[in-house]
């Protein structure tokens, strides 16, 4: 099961799903305390949010969210619109290209990309970008409760992931998009499945409570309990009751205000695709917003086109959830659309999404990036050697065969052949020899080889291999016919810091591993280095000097300086 996490300022919706063939089922819909971060706090001030603590207690209601996709807020994102090749690798640069210009000197910038069609249905991709250190804080926020969020989902994004579920994206009408959120609404242009133009407007629920305030007064909570149950903002409603609800006149003034940017997002869209024609068929209202009284109504009169309200779930099947889940879906419906586009891009990993990593998960990355080089440089190792071992014991099995048949016909014919048989004798030593060279040439790198394919099999899960140096002494000043070469593999390990699995503990293990003879008949002796702790990411670096025993490789035990 796949969890979306939409974190809000006055409340945050967390959704899970589950899907089979094209069928999409609702597992848990719940309403969590709502979240607003500070820039300029320390993540580590949100440790006692109640966010956080309402996620860690999650477990006790059946719900075990390990991995949510997380929203980040609209604000902190920036849009461009601009047309698409063909070729991925074209796509990727536009897309850096767009992020290099945006960063300029004030730091780096993160950059993601979705696909959608211009008015004409040719190819445009849509570019989200945020920058780096504003992705790290709220990522940094959020561990800082115990939320492991991993990647992080754009607004407009998420709105567009929610679509392609509840959506009619048959439908060859332009329908324009609008999730009223707390602080800002995310704003899509959307035909057939695809998608037009995007947009975040700066207004949203917040924008109403603080227009409300001096009129009413009290805290922020008091004014929205007010918002949400006692102003109705209909227009025959509301002018029937103006001089009595003083609230209504303020609340109509900042519904024109997201009326006027709405809309003006239709002009954009016009100018940004070149299309005089293009206008939106309806308009469809989502988000905490959607659930202030006669904003739908009053948004119909004003743009004088048809508005009606998305339900996310319309296509996902509900039976079978629970009776918290049942009244989430009945008090907050449409305020779980951006949570369930979230779910789905955790869910299916081929839907369009537009992704930010947070700096742990690109440090976590590089990390088995480069443990994976190592692996495949093992078996580049491996594949070089063994063809080579394979020739040389097949060279001298032929120099036998080619030894004897010229032996026996001489003796057949000659029975003073003594000289001659001296001299093939000689010549099958010397083959033997080369033989035997050859082995001892490639015994280190054969050996070595096995031990790191073993220990591949073998090692513990947060154990990584840093780096393998094989050294091999060739110093043989007594002259021994019999002398085989030292070769010691010199190994560096990182053991990951994880629950339930201590680096010292480990490390103890990974040296009893070694020196297993049945796991790794290859190693002689395995002499312990230097362990060193670290914390980004936490663990412990080791050094290994493994001794290796030659004479796996060369079919008997290994003698002289081994």
């Amino acid at each position: 099961m796949a969890y979306g996490l939409d974190v809000g300022v006055s409340l945050s919706a967390l959704v899970g799903l589950t899907r089979k063939g094209s069928t999409w089922r609702l597992k848990h819909a719940l309403v969590l305390p709502g979240f607003r971060r500070d820039p300029e706090s320390k993540p580590e001030l949100y440790s006692d949010a109640p966010l956080g603590s309402t996620w860690r207690a999650l477990k006790s209601l059946g719900v075990r969210p390990a991995a949510a996709s997380v929203l980040v807020s609209g604000r902190d994102v920036f849009y461009r619109f601009t047309p698409s090749g063909t070729d991925p690798r074209m796509v990727e640069r536009q897309v850096q290209l767009e992020a290099d210009e945006l960063s300029g000197d004030e730091g780096r910038v993160l950059a993601g990309h979705i696909g959608g069609c211009d008015y004409d249905y040719s190819p445009v991709i849509h570019i989200g970008l945020a920058r780096e250190n504003v992705i790290d804080h709220f990522a940094g926020c959020l561990r800082a409760m115990g939320i492991d969020g991993g990647p992080m989902v754009p607004g407009c994004a998420a709105l567009f992931s929610a679509y392609k579920v509840a959506g009619d994206t048959d439908s060859e009408a332009t329908y324009l998009m609008a999730n009223v959120g707390d602080d800002n609404t995310d704003v899509i242009l959307v035909r057939e499945g695809s998608l037009l133009y995007c947009r975040t407007i700066g207004v949203g629920v917040e924008d109403f409570i603080a227009r409300l305030l001096p009129e009413y007064g009290g805290d922020r909570d008091a004014v929205r309990r007010v918002l949400f149950n006692e102003i109705d903002l209909r227009p025959a409603i509301a002018a029937d009751n103006l001089s009595q609800n003083r609230g209504v006149e303020g609340g109509q003034e900042v519904a024109a205000r997201l009326f006027q940017q709405i809309t003006s997002t239709i002009m954009l869209a016009k100018s940004a695709h070149k299309a005089p024609k293009l206008d939106a068929a309806k308009i469809l209202l989502c988000g905490p917003g959607a659930g202030i009284p006669g904003l739908r109504e009053l948004m119909m009169n004003r743009t004088r086109k048809q508005v009606e309200i998305f339900d996310p779930l319309a296509n996902v099947e509900v039976e079978g959830v629970n009776d918290r889940t049942r009244e989430t879906i009945a008090a907050y419906g449409p305020a779980l659309t951006l949570a369930v586009g979230l779910a789905r891009i955790n869910t299916d990993r081929h839907a369009d999404r537009i992704l930010f990593l947070p700096g742990s998960l690109r440090k976590r990355r590089e990390f088995l990036n480069k443990s994976l080089f190592l692996y495949l440089a093992a078996a580049t190792v491996l594949a070089l050697l063994i063809p080579l071992y394979l020739l040389s014991r097949n060279a001298a099995a032929s120099a036998d065969d080619d030894v004897k048949r010229r032996q026996q016909a001489p003796i057949g014919r000659y029975l003073n052949a003594s000289k001659e048989i001296e001299i093939f004798k000689k010549a099958n030593d010397r083959a033997k020899q080369r033989a035997d060279a050859a082995e001892l040439a490639t015994a280190p790198g054969h050996v070595s080889t096995q031990v790191l394919v073993a220990l591949a099999q073998y090692r513990p899960d947060s154990v990584r291999i840093r780096s393998a140096v094989l050294e091999t002494s060739t110093l043989n000043p007594g002259s021994d016919k019999n002398f085989v070469p030292k070769s010691v593999l010199k190994m560096s390990f990182f053991i990951e810091a994880k629950e339930g699995a201590d680096p010292t503990k480990v490390k103890d293990q990974l040296r009893d591993i070694l020196k297993d003879p049945k796991k790794f008949p290859g190693i002689k002796a395995v002499v312990p280095g230097a362990a060193t702790a670290v914390t980004t990411p936490p663990g412990l670096n080791v050094e290994y000097s493994i001794e290796l025993d030659l004479g796996v490789a060369m079919g008997a035990p290994a003698k002289g300086g081994a």
